[in-house]
């Protein structure tokens, strides 16, 4: 156990101590302190000495010169005197362990009685009996001050000590416990109708369903039957009883009820018909919803994207123009409006031993920041032939060297069995941008 702390002087422990064993300058006694002289033998503890010299090069008492604590005398005479001086313990006064040392000391009868010398005291001091400890309980709550010989006496009584209640195992501390057992749970109470010891949170269900002597109503109550019996009796009444009346009355009551029941049962029956037309409604619904969605999702791709206009041009018996130089095929209008674009397709010699295809798109009004991309389709789809546009243009915009005309024959794949070259475009217009005005007043 912790001991307690203690606060006190030694002059408060003897009447013995005379001015010999007190510094004239702080008036403390010199126990646990060294004492020097000077020439004339006047003494003082060595902080005073110390904190004089600081100021005067001179004994406090007599005057005398000294220059630093070097010239003083050790007065070892006087220290070995007061220790053998007889003293009281400590612990004979019930508010030794007291907060303001100018309080004044109260012996107690139950304190420690012996007088020992000053040499001695601290031993003492740390192994007396009567010395005050705390409780083992402190941190628990318990501030009581206990004296060492009194703490078994005082912890077997101690309000604060944990206990386990004996019927649920619950940890209380003794001054609760006694409150716990009015309410635990799990404490066996004695049943007021039949004396059986029941836990106190079994007690409601023993008494309506289980106690043999509590007094319960007939089962025919609700149909009539009045009678208070003993539940131990219950079957007796019925075999003795005649319930006649009260068995047709119940019986009304159970045919009453049952076409309730089946009453109830029909309107359930609709309701589920109903709930199964509505779930059967509501997913179509969420069907029709979730087309609309991908729908919407799309389109707000396309617009995110920029809006595109894909289609193939086919020119059929190419072997017919194959030779036909500087001639001109134009492709039928198309677009997202009517006659927006065509196709130009051109041949003509460049020198005299190539000849190229040009190829351009032609618009009817002027437009701005269009992609154009055209392939040329071959029978095997890995060589397909495909070139984009997309430096900026106004009306016209394509590529005055497309290919070389002697590659779209049979052989290389460009031109079907049926004698048709056939071209994918796709053209890729830009995203819709805001609307700006600015206006400027006259």
């Amino acid at each position: 156990m912790p001991k307690q702390l203690i606060k006190y002087n030694v002059s408060e422990l003897s009447s013995e101590f005379d001015d010999d064993y007190v510094c004239q300058i702080c008036f403390d006694t010199y126990y646990k302190k060294e004492v020097y002289q000077c020439k004339e033998g006047h003494c003082s503890c060595k902080e005073c000495w110390e904190k004089s010299l600081e100021k005067k090069k001179e004994c406090m008492q007599c005057k005398t010169k000294v220059n630093s604590l070097n010239e003083l005398s050790r007065a070892r005479q006087v220290e070995r005197l007061l220790l053998k001086t007889c003293v009281c313990c400590p612990y004979l006064f019930k508010n030794i362990t007291r907060v303001d040392e100018s309080e004044k000391l109260i012996e107690d009868s139950s304190g420690c009685n012996e007088i020992i010398k000053l040499e001695e005291l601290d031993n003492h001091i740390e192994n007396c009996s009567f010395r005050f400890v705390e409780c083992e309980y402190h941190e628990k709550g318990c501030n009581d001050k206990i004296r060492h010989n009194e703490k078994e006496i005082h912890i077997s009584k101690c309000e604060y000590q944990p206990l386990n209640c004996k019927y649920c195992s619950n940890v209380f501390l003794l001054k609760t416990i006694g409150k716990h057992y009015l309410k635990c749970p799990s404490m066996l109470i004695y049943c007021k109708e039949c004396n059986e010891k029941i836990k106190r949170e079994e007690m409601g269900n023993h008494v309506d369903k289980q106690c043999q002597e509590a007094i319960i109503s007939c089962t025919l109550s609700d149909f009539g039957c009045n009678d208070k019996i003993k539940r131990k009796i219950l079957e007796n009444h019925l075999e003795q009883t005649n319930h006649t009346k009260h068995l047709s009355t119940a019986i009304e009551h159970l045919m009453i009820k049952n076409n309730q029941l089946s009453i109830n049962i029909k309107e359930l029956t609709k309701d589920k018909e109903n709930l199964n037309i509505k779930n059967y409604q509501l997913s179509n619904n969420i069907c029709n919803f979730e087309e609309k969605y991908h729908i919407l999702s799309k389109r707000i791709n396309e617009l995110s994207k920029g809006k595109e206009y894909k289609n193939k041009w086919i020119i059929s018996n190419y072997s017919k123009i194959n030779h036909i130089i500087c001639g001109e095929l134009i492709s039928p209008s198309f677009g997202y409006t009517r006659d927006s674009f065509e196709i130009r397709f051109n041949r003509f010699h460049t020198n005299y031993y190539l000849r190229e295809i040009s190829i351009y798109l032609h618009s009817t009004a002027e437009q701005n920041d269009i992609e154009f991309s055209l392939t040329l389709l071959n029978k095997d789809p890995k060589k397909n032939f495909c070139r984009k546009y997309n430096e900026g243009f106004t009306s016209i915009w394509g590529w005055s060297n497309f290919i070389c005309a002697d590659e779209i024959n049979k052989e290389n794949g460009f031109v079907t069995e049926d004698d048709k070259v056939e071209f994918e475009f796709t053209l890729t217009y830009p995203k819709a941008m805001p609307l700006l005005s600015n206006y400027i007043p006259n």
